[in-house]
């Protein structure tokens, strides 16, 4: 019988297995797969080590785990997962089963990019999510937000922070009111309504093809895709989700099934490596305060 199970390798997982090693609670983490991340050269805004590749940080994130006897990470993704007495039982991908007290989870999540040839293979490396993660490596640079109607007017206006040369792309009707239009207008942003046919570039980003031939030179195309929760686990244990997709939590990353908790992309719109870190960390803090508690006789006081 673990502590604690973290399901996800990731920032918040990884960050959260440190602090549970720390505290000398016997952690298992269930590494399914690479991060979200996993395409982009380099993690930005991550406070001293601005710049590294996300699969460095991992790697040394795995290595610093080591003094602590109590923590193993396995390769492996969890199948199913369902509360039992005193704890959960998961069945993991090469059908061992194993045993927690508490499960962590740390699934991350997946991008649904619009199906336009070339945004796959240029994803994070010129089809952009985040500028505060890549805006400053493409700043002053020709720039295009794909968005429509609220989210564009969201948008636009802070990618005009790292260069006054953006167009707004809405690969077809813009659902704008007229005075988004001015405004728009008034900064020098043009709205290109036009389908796109396609991205073309090799390191990166170069154009941006459309259905009727006009073709747009442009370093980083900029846009917010519908997530999903990158795994089944949460629903099937019954965890309550958000309106925009994620996992329900409370102040202490706890979510409405006792003694589930979860941390990092999956259960947050915002987004960053530093964010996932810092989550990950704080719901392993608030678990082992849950667990230190039980074991004491005592019950929660907030």
């Amino acid at each position: 019988m673990h502590d604690v199970i973290v399901i996800g390798g990731g920032t918040a997982g990884l960050s959260a297995a440190l602090v549970l090693g720390r505290a000398r609670r016997r952690t298992l983490v269930l590494d399914g797969g690479p991060p979200r991340n996993a395409p982009s050269p380099a993690a930005h805004g991550v406070f001293t080590r601005d710049g590294t590749p996300p699969a460095e940080l991992l790697r040394v994130a795995r290595e610093q785990l080591a003094p602590y006897a109590s923590v193993e990470v396995r390769g492996l993704a969890a199948r199913s997962a369902r509360g039992t007495a005193g704890g959960f039982s998961l069945e993991l991908a090469d059908g061992s089963g194993v045993r927690a007290r508490r499960l962590l989870l740390a699934v991350g999540v997946r991008d649904g990019l619009p199906p336009i040839e070339g945004l796959g293979a240029l994803w994070g490396r010129g089809a952009l999510h985040c500028p505060y993660c890549h805006g400053w490596e493409v700043r002053d640079e020709p720039l295009a937000v794909l968005a429509r109607g609220g989210l564009a007017m969201e948008l636009v206006p802070l990618l005009l922070q790292w260069s006054r040369d953006v167009v707004l792309c809405t690969d077809g009707p813009a659902e704008l009111e007229p005075a988004d239009h001015a405004a728009l207008a008034r900064n020098g942003v043009a709205v290109i309504e036009t389908p796109i046919a396609r991205l073309e570039g090799r390191e990166g980003l170069e154009r941006i093809v459309f259905a009727d031939g006009r073709v747009e030179a442009r370093r980083g195309l900029f846009l917010k895709p519908p997530q999903a929760v990158a795994s089944d686990l949460p629903v099937a244990l019954g965890c309550a989700m958000t309106e925009t997709g994620h996992i329900a939590v409370g102040p202490d990353y706890q979510t409405s099934v006792p003694g589930v908790y979860a941390a990092g992309d999956a259960a947050s719109p915002f987004q960053q490596v530093i964010l996932a870190a810092a989550a990950g960390a704080l719901a392993a803090i608030r678990l082992n305060r849950d667990l230190a508690l039980e074991e004491f006789g005592g019950a929660a006081t907030g």
